[in-house]
């Protein structure tokens, strides 16, 4: 019976098809190598894998081949060149050993090699470090072409993000999509929670972008959290650990985007799951603890008709016991909801009512400034131009980094000269997008002064109904102007409230220019930004028997 030449075959990459080395001429080349010898061809098809990875769970064919060697089945294989078994050191290493343990005749479209024997084993080896030499290079080459690429603009490969497609190798809104992006930003920015956003998004029927329509909380976090939609990513090369900012075409505003972050960064401080939140309390987002810094929860006694808020840090003590997030706080004390509630709400309307910069800052908007929205509207049109110059400027650099790289490919310069050409233009890149990002951060100052100065006069034009205020119009009001409510025990039955102001409301005065002459108009002298208040829970009446 004719011995068996075992002929294995594979390709990594289309190229390996073109350059003649494809499936049917390896097999071809085998079975003619077989007719040679004498021996009968069976052939071992892996198709198209790679070479470069460390086990064998893509190369079945491969697996089943070596399992054939160990039972001793097997003692003569052919394969176009070595690196078709493997181009991997470690991999490579361990196809060796088995052919030399079992004595197999290694056959090549170059020639033979009988791995006991010291010379074909030291030929061998070369070849296998060539091939693994020729590998890391491709490699290389392939990871240098591709960050050239990005730098370019193009997409870096695999799925766009959500609100985007892509065309020519590069990210361009998606349409269908975009207007989902803005609806997810502008309702998270505006207070609304993630899961009933998630509701709104399934109610209407939108798919993600794997076709399904359920969305996950997850999927939505991950969407608020994507730089793209500013109209920029970053990439990381691993290999040299450096980052590569990348501009694409942005899908919200700048002024949106820096709000919702401001939004994320708020609401990380107190991540309560919707699910829990049964009851509504107006100041539970505002109360921090004077003496463990912890936030203040609410919790309501319905079949006792009463309702606290309370310094949570024994509840979490409990859970985090002998580990190094148990702090000690001494504020037992709870507060009665009720009259906390208009104890604060009496006192910042009172302050609002009796400040002169907000009585100005209504004033102003109520009467119209004269020229001041065209002033604005003409600086940020100036600022827009600005930008897109150095747009522009920026593009350009990045061409010219992009050539300077595909120089150092082909040694078109020495190594020392293209590299010190590429850290003068790359810093003077840098400083372009800083330039570019301070220019976006005035207009987005702007945009967010006209956002104040509208709020002043929806909220100003109502100073004298807020007694009427309904419980979300308050905790609204309370969001635009307070920072914060820290709470200190003073007695067993007493606190003391510090209201933090975002603007120091509290005390502030008009003085004139210039008394002898009060026509020259008059200057707002600054208050105080934080007001205290005593709180004191009053003892529960006991009934007459």
């Amino acid at each position: 019976m004719s011995e068996i030449l075992h002929i294995y075959i594979r390709v990594s990459t289309s190229a390996q098809e073109d350059d003649g080395t494809s499936l049917d001429t390896q097999r071809q080349l085998g079975e003619q190598k077989a007719v040679a010898l004498g021996m009968v061809p069976k052939i071992w098809n892996e198709g198209g894998e790679s070479s470069r990875h460390d086990d064998f769970a893509n190369r079945p064919q491969l697996s089943q081949l070596l399992a054939e060697v160990d039972a001793e089945r097997v003692r003569q294989i052919w394969v176009f060149n070595t690196d078709r078994l493997s181009r991997n050191d470690t991999t490579w290493g361990l196809i060796r050993l088995k052919l030399l343990k079992h004595d197999v005749t290694l056959h090549t479209h170059t020639g033979i090699f009988q791995l006991s024997n010291p010379t074909d084993k030291l030929m061998l080896g070369i070849l296998s470090e060539i091939s693994s030499y020729d590998n890391a290079l491709r490699a290389e080459r392939s990871r240098l072409g591709k960050m050239n690429r990005i730098r370019e603009g193009y997409w870096m490969g695999g799925p766009p993000p959500y609100g985007y497609k892509i065309e020519g190798k590069r990210l361009i809104p998606n349409p269908d999509e975009t207007k989902w992006v803005n609806f997810i930003f502008k309702q998270y920015s505006k207070g609304a929670t993630v899961q009933s956003i998630r509701r709104h998004l399934m109610e209407q029927g939108v798919k993600t972008r794997r076709g399904k329509s359920v969305w996950s909380l997850g999927s939505i976090e991950a969407l608020l959290t994507n730089t793209h939609y500013a109209g920029h990513f970053v990439v990381r090369d691993k290999k040299t650990d450096t980052s590569i900012r990348c501009e694409c075409p942005s899908i919200i505003s700048a002024l949106l985007a820096e709000e919702t972050a401001r939004v994320r960064a708020h609401r990380s401080k107190r991540r309560v799951k919707e699910s829990n939140q049964k009851h509504f309390y107006l100041l539970r987002d505002f109360l921090v603890c004077d003496h463990c810094h912890s936030r203040f929860s609410g919790r309501t006694y319905q079949k006792q008709n009463r309702s606290v808020y309370y310094c949570p840090r024994k509840e979490r003590n409990y859970v985090n016991a002998g580990t190094e997030k148990e702090l000690k706080c001494t504020n037992s004390r709870y507060l009665k909801i009720a009259e906390t509630d208009a104890m604060v709400w009496d006192t910042v309307v009172k302050v609002l009512s009796e400040s002169v910069h907000f009585k100005e800052e209504f004033k102003k908007n109520t009467l119209g400034e004269k020229g001041s929205h065209v002033d604005r509207a003409s600086e940020i049109s100036k600022l827009q131009r600005q930008m897109k110059r150095t747009e522009d400027e920026i593009r350009d650099v990045g061409e010219s980094l992009a050539k300077l790289e595909t120089d150092r490919l082909i040694r078109r310069r020495t190594p020392d000269e293209i590299e010190r050409i590429i850290m003068e233009i790359e810093q003077h890149r840098v400083s372009l997008k800083a330039k570019n990002e301070e220019t976006a951060a005035r207009i987005a100052a702007i945009h967010s002064r006209q956002k104040w100065t509208d709020w002043v006069t929806e909220f100003g034009s109502r100073i004298t109904e807020m007694s009427e205020f309904a419980p979300k119009e308050r905790h609204d009001l309370l969001n635009h102007v307070v920072e914060e409510i820290r709470v200190k025990t003073t007695s067993v039955r007493g606190h003391r409230l510090t209201i933090k102001f975002k603007v120091p409301y509290s005390g502030d005065s008009l003085r004139p220019v210039d008394p002898k002459n009060r026509s020259k108009g008059y200057e707002i002298l600054p208050g105080k930004d934080t007001i205290e208040v005593p709180v004191i829970n009053h003892a529960k009446k006991k009934r007459k028997s």
